[in-house]
């Protein structure tokens, strides 16, 4: 490989295609000299790729230049390479770990690999760092000796928690059949290093009937498995595996991050049990899971308490809103900083069946001065995740919410034009600048009021028209 500034020539290497998707394809660059190493090669799948994929790529080579060689694949170089933003990668060898599922596993190769992927992740989170898509195309396993290297750090996060924004499922980060539930953005909870032990269960589950947990259309039907379905534990799906590694696998799988292993060297050590078993006896007796599981930091569970009374108002509330098809409207009031959003937020799990769309905006007492801000905030959200579905239903969409705002469909598409995308294009509304003592009747949602007083706004309607508006439509 011949390394110029910036530059990398790759006119002296066969190149073969190891994996590809709709993003990146991975190459192994063999030399035509068997004295030089062959590399791996990670280059975009587009001639012009998107900003995002490039960023992913050299955000890989920031983060796993300088890792530990005996469990990462190691970045050599981000450059170019015929006239491609490119990342070049030191090659240990061997398979990567899809190409080898081509069925149920032999259980002891199976541990061998299992042992190996759990203690490569226990590394990679003793450096703090949180994969978040960690899958068979993403682990490079030698078959012979079943030892493991990760890969694939492009969206890899150096943050010991993080909140997922519940976005369209199309467009969350990750590989949704191996997403944790958190990682969708609808449990309420945050991302962290046990949502990688999580999307090992599923690669382990994989690994060992040869199939996943769980089969889905859509997108939006996976986040519904991950976050409400229980997958078949793998001795029933298939004969003759050990039930303790059939535990493991589900305890690995569990909805809430406080049930699964805390760590993956925990669970490194209760594979490696099963494993001298085994071998010892061909046979796995049972015993506790996760004695040997001590996390090395304090983690509070992310789970509301006392609020069982309130979270069940809201989700009767929406079951009859979804079967009776009339809407309602649910006021939470309280002292700020008393949970009221953690309460509400509740409802993005139960949202995901019935393909409901979840929005929301505060208001803020330092934007009081901003006409329409809150409901600019919520449009914002809502017109993300309606983007994804098909144009008819959002014209349909459309029609609806014109009907349901009436007059303030087409000032608040004037004032906000995110609400294009929800209400269609509405005729432009002139505003004016006028003096006002009261707006909207001192309406109060939450713990914040929407008023003005005495103050020079820009309103694009009467008080009467507010407030007979907001009459009719929110009472």
């Amino acid at each position: 490989m011949v390394e110029k500034p910036g530059i990398v020539e790759m006119s002296d290497y066969v190149r073969e295609s190891l994996r590809e998707d709709e993003e990146f394809i991975l190459y192994r660059a063999r030399p035509n000299s068997a004295e030089i190493p062959s590399v791996l090669l990670l280059t975009p799948a587009s001639l012009r790729p998107r900003l995002e994929s490039l960023k992913k790529i050299e955000h890989e080579y920031s983060l796993c230049r300088d890792f530990d060689t005996t469990w990462a694949v190691r970045a050599l170089a981000f450059s170019e390479c015929n006239g491609q933003k490119a990342l070049v990668l030191e090659d240990p060898g061997g398979e990567f770990l899809h190409r080898l599922i081509q069925g149920p596993m032999d259980i002891k190769q199976f541990l061998r690999i299992a042992i190996s992927v759990s203690t490569a992740l226990g590394k990679l989170h003793s450096r703090s760092v949180i994969h978040k898509d960690l899958k068979p195309s993403n682990v490079l396993v030698d078959a012979a000796t079943g030892h493991a290297w990760l890969t694939g750090f492009g969206i890899a996060s150096r943050l010991p928690r993080e909140r997922q924004f519940p976005g369209p499922p199309e467009f969350i980060a990750g590989t949704l059949p191996y997403m944790a539930p958190e990682q969708t953005g609808r449990m309420n909870r945050s991302t962290d290093s046990r949502s990688d032990l999580y999307a090992l269960g599923v690669t382990l589950y994989e690994m060992l009937t040869g199939s996943l947990p769980f089969i889905a259309s859509d997108p939006m039907d996976w986040v519904h498995c991950h976050i409400a379905r229980q997958p078949a534990p793998p001795d029933e799906q298939l004969k003759g595996i050990p039930g303790m590694l059939s535990a493991i696998i589900m305890k690995l799988l569990a909805k809430t991050a406080e049930e699964r292993y805390q760590t993956a060297v925990g669970l490194e050590r209760d594979l490696r049990t099963c494993l001298d078993q085994w071998e010892s006896r061909h046979h796995i007796d049972e015993f506790p899971l996760g004695g040997q599981d001590i996390p090395d930091r304090l983690v509070i569970p992310e789970k509301l308490y006392g609020r069982e009374r309130e979270v069940g108002a809201l989700l009767a509330a929406f079951d009859r809103v979804v079967t009776h098809g009339r809407p309602e409207l649910v006021l939470v009031s309280g002292y700020s900083g008393v949970g009221k959003s953690s309460v509400v937020n509740e409802l993005q799990k139960v949202l995901v069946p019935p393909r409901g769309l979840f929005a929301a905006g505060k208001f803020d007492q330092y934007k009081r001065d901003i006409p329409y801000a809150t409901l600019d905030r919520l449009s914002r959200r809502s017109s993300v995740r309606s983007s994804s579905r098909a144009k008819s239903r959002r014209i349909i969409g459309g029609t609806t919410y014109r009907k349901r705002w009436g007059p303030m469909a087409s000032s608040s598409s004037n004032s906000s034009p995110s609400w294009n995308s929800l209400s269609g294009n509405s005729r432009p509304f002139r505003t004016c600048l006028r003096k006002t003592r009261s707006v909207a009747s001192n309406w109060r949602s939450g713990n914040s009021s929407v008023y003005s007083r005495d103050q020079n706004i820009l309103s694009p309607c009467s008080s009467t028209i507010c407030n007979g508006w907001m009459r009719r439509h929110w009472t």
